[in-house]
């Protein structure tokens, strides 16, 4: 994965310990798309909103409205450990402390769709790793989806595509004074000046408050440049501000077609 890099920035990171047992939790490409994820992800924490979906119009509504609501939330990547066990083990031993895990419903939903699988056997978890940012923060920046390669549903040929392609990473925001009109606008401008295709998203009665949380999904048009797939997540249910709003699953459709026929190349 090519993403950009902070420069200047030392990285402290304890290292396992205890051998083969707990490095045999990841393939060695894992391994390194974890390390390019956590770096993404300090890089990301220290620039403004605005460029993290660059390339926008300077100035423009987009650019104004992602830099003034919103706020970098996390990156995330696919992974695929030998056991989820194994798989929560290394990360403990790197220091990250993974959150406890919870079952991913869209990601299982997403894989099962591409890959013609069963859901009930798509075995995805979700933890968020903590990291101590540029600013001293220590915040729950990378989120990391589980695979098991235990997994009735696993199938190596899954994991090369789901690696190369990297369908699942995203930059994720939060809006700092989430509204429905702000939704709107940002769905529309993103789309208009970003090349961002709204893919859906939904209401978790859940997270964020009383109210829950919505979150909406986004992903680039291939004829652009720049990172391609984000969230923005948002506290309260939004979900009116994206009624009647079209929704182009055809041209998305044809996002993910082309990143396929590429060969996976991820930018």
């Amino acid at each position: 994965m090519n993403f950009v890099r902070s420069s200047g920035i030392a990285e402290h990171q304890t290292r396992p310990t205890d051998g083969s047992a707990i490095t045999g939790a990841f393939t060695e490409a894992d391994r390194h798309r974890l390390e390019e994820v956590i770096r993404d992800a300090r890089f990301a924490s220290t620039v403004p909103a605005s460029e993290l979906v660059a390339p926008l119009a300077p100035r423009g509504t987009a650019a104004v409205l992602t830099e003034r609501e919103c706020v970098f939330d996390h990156c995330a990547v696919l992974l695929f450990p030998r056991t989820l066990a194994a798989g929560l083990r290394y990360l403990e031993a790197r220091g990250l402390a993974p959150s406890p895990t919870v079952p991913s419903t869209v990601v299982r939903a997403r894989l099962s769709e591409r890959h013609g699988l069963d859901p009930a056997s798509c075995e995805v978890h979700i933890t968020r790793l903590r990291l101590q940012l540029p600013d001293g923060r220590r915040h729950a920046a990378v989120e990391v989806f589980l695979f098991p390669r235990d997994s009735g549903a696993f199938d190596e040929r899954i994991a090369a595509t789901e690696a190369g392609c990297g369908f699942e990473n995203h930059t994720a925001f939060v809006l700092a004074r989430p509204s429905s009109p702000l939704l709107c606008r940002l769905v529309t401008t993103w789309h208009t000046d970003a090349g961002l295709l709204w893919e859906g998203g939904g209401h978790n009665p859940h997270e964020g408050g009383p109210h829950g949380s919505t979150v909406t999904y986004f992903v680039r048009n291939h004829h652009f440049p720049g990172r391609r797939r984000f969230e923005l997540h948002s506290s309260g249910d939004l979900r009116a501000a994206t009624i009647g709003l079209p929704r182009p699953a055809e041209a998305v459709r044809r996002v993910y077609a082309a990143w396929l026929s590429a060969g996976g190349t991820v930018t």
